[in-house]
């Protein structure tokens, strides 16, 4: 069913200007595929409207009401102070259409918060048009901004799904080929839509999701999703929809992009609190949670390092606060701080980590970024986590040291590159030993290393010696482990999971 998008639309007179501060969109769908966009609004005070065009519209733009100048992307409209203007144009094409809104409607540049309204004109015999710029029909405000990250598919044969949930309508549509369907889809992501709007505390509201169009990872559209290509298990594609999710909320909401570009925040703080919210909403499972764990840990990118250092300030605002407080309300601190801003005008993301972490709890965590955000040393956590259901204990063990050459070595069945006061040398092992046979295992200091050996001289019917030694190394190693505390019971073990999810 298609419905009228707009807010305040039907007041506008059919071929008049739009209110000041309002965008009227009127989009006619051709037999082709064709998009053909009718934008009315009225121009700045000043008489100089910037408009950005997505790609491809160029070739067919018409403006009314002003002139047009041309600097790189952006089209500069001159007009009198608050004219009426009219802009047409082109886009898109094929039997089908699946397209975001950026590749469909024209952005007057700074208006993102101004309100807006998208009108259909009537279909082509047999096509469907489904989109997250329904929400407006089911009573949700839209602004230029929505419309911009919208997300549309219209053709002949779209099927189309509704789930109600307890957070709100669940849309979902999909092409003709996808071979899961639509139900399947809404069904596959509801989970997931209650996980992350229970996390942030965002209010209940209908939620869109395709598949069409989609990019690899899944991509986050406010009140929508465009998930990845059908394959994915129901648990990949409830991942794919929170990380995007949260990832929008870091990105849009909650801070500007920082001058220093800042992987270990969005990447990490993402980790950390995609997890949180899987866990919070019986998607994830504690032990899921903690092998999870185990990998990040073991991992050197800016995002893994950004994860740990997420689990260690979480850790540190619990002990801080005495349990009050922990990430979940910096995170929300963050957000709703931007939110007081104008668009575009409130603290980079980094800023508002810092300033939000410390209204909570009274920390400052600069020299943390400083030291392992922006440095390489090992994070430090403490040896227990979550109540100590979680434990996070480094194990210090000497290092692995073979003590000579054992690719050269063995290949050449000769002792060689023998190391002085190593632990081969120390045993009695020499260059120029000849390899009857050995007992080696790369980097396993558990097992000794045991070689069967002539001396050059010796008589073929001697004997050979055999030298066992430890491959210990002078160097000590530090590795740390992220597990359950032992011996937990199941009970124990859903405990825990509650104090995982922040619960």
């Amino acid at each position: 069913m298609i419905r009228a998008f707009a807010i305040a639309a039907a007041a506008l007179p059919l071929l008049g200007a739009a209110p000041a501060s309002f965008v009227d969109y009127r989009v006619t769908l051709a037999p082709t595929g064709a998009l053909a966009v009718d934008m009315r609004l009225a121009g700045e005070p000043d008489g100089e409207t910037q408009l950005r065009l997505p790609p491809g519209a160029a070739a067919t733009l018409k403006v009314s009401g002003a002139g047009v100048d041309t600097v790189g992307d952006v089209r500069t409209l001159r007009h009198k102070p608050g004219a009426g203007l009219r802009i047409r144009y082109t886009v898109g094409g094929g039997p089908e259409v699946a397209a975001l809104g950026e590749a469909v409607f024209a952005e007057p540049v700074g208006w993102d918060a101004l309100s807006a309204g998208v009108r259909w004109s009537k279909l082509p015999k047999g096509w469907r048009v489904a989109s997250d710029l329904d929400h407006a029909g089911l009573g949700r405000p839209l602004t230029v901004g929505d419309v911009r990250r919208s997300v549309l598919v219209a053709g002949p044969a779209i099927r189309t799904a509704e789930q109600t949930t307890p957070g709100g309508v669940i849309r979902a549509a999909t092409l003709a080929d996808d071979r899961d369907g639509p139900e399947k889809l809404a069904a596959a992501v509801a989970p997931a839509v209650a996980a992350v709007r229970s996390y942030l505390g965002e209010p209940a509201g209908p939620f869109f999701v395709t598949r069409a169009a989609a990019p690899e990872r899944g991509l986050d559209r406010d009140d929508g999703f465009v998930a990845p290509p059908s394959g994915l298990s129901d648990a990949e594609l409830r991942r794919a929809l929170v990380e995007a999710h949260v990832d929008g909320v870091l990105e849009r909401q909650a801070g500007r992009a920082p001058a220093k570009p800042a992987p270990w925040l969005t990447g990490g703080l993402g980790r950390f609190v995609t997890d949180r919210a899987l866990v919070r909403a019986g998607a994830m499972s504690a032990d899921d949670w903690v092998g999870r764990w185990v990998d990040t840990d073991a991992s050197t990118d800016a995002a893994a390092r950004g994860a740990i250092l997420a689990l260690k300030w979480d850790d540190d605002v619990r002990r801080k606060t005495g349990g009050k407080a922990d990430l979940d309300d910096v995170v929300q601190r963050m957000r709703d701080h931007y939110r007081r801003f104008a668009p575009g005008q409130g603290p980079d993301t980094v800023t508002g980590l810092i300033s939000a972490v410390w209204v909570t709890a009274g920390l400052d965590i600069r020299p943390d970024i400083a030291r392992y955000a922006e440095g390489n040393p090992p994070i430090p956590l403490p040896d227990e986590l979550f109540g100590g259901c979680i434990l996070a204990r480094v194990t210090v063990s000497p290092g692995f040291d073979a003590g000579f050459d054992t690719t050269r070595s063995f290949a050449s069945r000769t002792v060689a590159g023998v190391r002085r006061r190593g632990p081969a040398w120390n045993s009695g092992v020499r260059d120029g030993m000849r390899l009857e046979s050995w007992t080696f295992s790369a980097g396993d200091r558990s097992r000794q290393i045991e070689l069967l050996v002539r001396l050059p001289k010796m008589s073929s019917k001697a004997r050979p010696r055999r030298i066992a030694y430890w491959p210990y190394g002078d160097n000590d190693t530090s590795v740390r482990k992220i597990q359950f505390l032992p011996d937990l019971t199941r009970e124990q073990v859903s405990e825990c999971a509650r104090r995982i999810a922040g619960l």
